[in-house]
């Protein structure tokens, strides 16, 4: 099953449809989508196709298996080629004839540092002096992202041949709800914040069985699907970092701030810099940055697991809770984790549904208000030496918004809506309002709120 990604389809198509000779860059994490997309944008391409996809071996041996591959394609058993610059010199005569598509897809594991990406520049130049009006259709795709990063530098050898780059990253909460179509409005948040929008986990989703025997058969049981795919993801790119896995085991599901990173981590490495591992995180693109408004104007950095499924395993599966010989798959998950999974992480992670809810309802022109900007804030009240933190603002030109977002049993009372208003009032930062957001509407006509239908409304699709 296909499903979002319509800029990056589009995009993937709108090249294939050129008559020139095209090079695309494609990147993603492992999961995320990447081959699906191509194989999807290739559906309708009126010629000729070559799919190879690299493994984990020398480059020499993945050239003889991609030869065999274009010697099936072409019906010759006896073509042969030294290198990539002779392929891509082969595909561009053929392109001659007929428009060629070459998807060399995780491309990593056939590279050997700049020499292959050179083989690869020298190719494209010539095929451009030759004929610039040719059809040849390029695609490099991979998963190493610090590898996929480094291809288009200003000081590599294929810099400015690319004549586009596309990141696949994670669907969003509402195109992940579509792989769980019988599954509850409250259930799809619930997977939503577990695993976040890799396709190659939702599709292990049963929404035949509830969620909780989901979650214990992909990440608790004895032979646990998912669990057991992440950490193959960990040991493939994080292991490789020292002391990575520790500072994820710090971050977890919360965003926190550099200092206090620092100061749990020099507790128990001293003698260790933390500012290598944190470069080395982002670039394989496993946490990210994030920005949050400060009254005071000091906005200090703050760091968060960029992945949903990351989060929840370094919240529950890094280490386990008790002594797994005492307990069943379910008994397990009922005494250690149920709890504070749906009580604490999911409400926690439900915060960022919201701002991809408010984010999107805005770039459909839903909201009464328009939004300039959405950003986390943080107002440190030297008066009354209090901190008030809201998750989720919007900017308007009149002023800000609190957007809250509850994701509790109960409806939110009349009374709490009040408290919330009343502190956005107090902060006095310029809110004009609080809008909230949770399981079910606000029934006080008086206080604006958005229930689970209005996130999953006809409205936002298409």
């Amino acid at each position: 099953m296909f499903t979002g990604r319509r800029e990056e389809l589009k995009e993937l198509k709108s090249r294939f449809e050129t008559n020139r000779l095209e090079v695309v860059l494609v990147s993603g994490k492992r999961r995320i989508g990447k081959s699906q997309l191509i194989v999807e944008a290739q559906k309708s391409f009126p010629g000729i196709i070559i799919s190879y996809e690299c493994f984990r071996s020398s480059y020499e041996t993945n050239l003889r298996m991609l030869e065999a591959e274009i010697r099936k394609v072409f019906g010759n058993d006896y073509l042969h080629f030294g290198s990539l610059f002779e392929v891509l010199s082969f595909l561009h005569e053929q392109a001659a004839k007929t428009k060629v598509l070459f998807v060399l897809d995780e491309y990593p594991y056939m590279r050997e540092g700049e020499a292959t990406d050179s083989e690869i520049k020298n190719a494209l130049d010539r095929i451009n002096a030759l004929d610039a009006t040719n059809p040849l259709k390029v695609v490099l795709c991979g998963s190493a992202i610090e590898v996929m990063n480094l291809l288009d530098e200003s000081n590599k050898p294929l810099f400015g041949r690319f004549t586009s780059r596309i990141h696949v990253g994670p669907l969003t909460y509402l195109e992940s709800a579509s792989f769980y179509p019988n599954a509850s409005l409250e259930d799809k948040i619930a997977y939503y914040c577990v695993m976040g929008g890799i396709p190659y986990y939702l599709k292990q989703v049963d929404d035949r069985l509830s969620f909780d025997e989901n979650i214990v058969r992909l990440f608790f049981s004895s032979n646990p699907l998912l669990k057991t795919e992440l950490e193959a993801q960990i040991n493939n790119e994080v292991a490789k970092i020292e002391k990575a896995a520790f500072v994820l085991g710090i971050i977890k599901d919360k965003t926190i701030s550099y200092s206090d990173i620092l100061g749990v981590f020099n507790a128990a490495h001293p003698n260790k810099s933390i500012d290598y591992v944190l470069d080395r995180l982002k670039e394989i693109d496993a946490i990210e940055k994030v920005r949050i408004e400060q009254n005071n104007g000091r906005n200090k950095p703050y760091y968060q697991i960029k992945d949903n499924a990351m989060k929840f395993f370094f919240s529950y599966l890094n280490a386990p809770f008790g002594n797994r010989l005492l307990f069943s798959d379910m008994d397990y998950y009922r005494t250690f984790v149920e709890e504070n999974l749906k009580k604490k992480y999911i409400p926690h992670m439900f915060e960022k549904v919201g701002l991809e809810f408010v984010a999107a309802m805005n770039r459909k022109n839903l909201l009464p208000d328009r939004l300039l900007d959405i950003y986390p804030f943080t107002i440190n009240d030297k008066k009354t030496k209090k901190n008030y933190q809201f998750d989720v603002v919007g900017e308007t030109k009149e002023g800000r918004i609190n957007y809250e977002c509850k994701f509790k049993d109960v409806p939110v009372a009349k009374t709490d809506a009040e408290k919330e208003s009343r502190q956005a009032e107090l902060a006095n930062e310029n809110f004009i309002k609080t809008v909230f957001i949770s399981k079910t509407k606000i029934l006080d006509p008086a206080v604006e709120s958005f229930g689970l239908p209005d996130m999953f409304s006809d409205r936002l699709l298409g």
